[in-house]
């Protein structure tokens, strides 16, 4: 009767299984890296839009609400005007615009296509007819644009 000997198994070396395992621990470290302190941020793209200017008149006269004319970058409209700039990677549209003065809110929709390219600037130019209302020059008013990404832009301002 012959005793089968205990059979040799074979297996990676240790040196090649310590170098598999600092790889994969520096793998691991780098993508927690990137997404803990936005390494890969830039990869994506987002609309970043902020008020640019302001040139509103005060409307002396009550009117109903009527969508305002959107322009993409150039110089700015005639009075009474908003512009947008965007600076981030993608485009966005104005949605809506609403803004409160003498204590009542007024809203009005943007027109369709009212777009912030990435890197540029639009005018929202606006009439009396836009605004609802009264105010009296050196008035404040606020309020806020909607844009299609979400966000909302804060609208702070003086009538001229």
């Amino acid at each position: 009767m012959q005793i089968n000997s205990p059979r040799r198994r074979k297996a990676i070396s240790p040196v090649l299984a310590t170098v598999i395992l600092i790889a994969i621990t520096l793998i691991a470290a780098i993508a927690i890296a990137g997404f803990v302190f936005g390494l890969f941020g830039s990869f994506t793209s987002s609309g970043q839009v902020s008020l640019l200017a302001t040139n509103i008149p005060a409307p002396t006269t009550a009117a109903a609400l009527a969508a305002p004319v959107c322009t993409a970058g150039g110089s700015p409209p005639a009075a009474p005007y908003l512009g947008f700039k965007n600076t981030g990677t993608a485009s966005v549209s104005v949605t809506t615009l609403s803004l409160t003065y003498g204590g009542s809110t007024y809203t009005v929709a943007a027109p369709a296509g009212c777009s912030v390219a990435a890197g540029n600037i639009a005018w929202l130019a606006l009439t009396t007819n836009h605004l609802g209302g009264t105010a009296n020059t050196g008035q404040q008013f606020v309020g806020s644009a909607s844009m299609s990404n979400g966000a909302s832009v804060p609208i702070t301002g003086t009538f001229l």
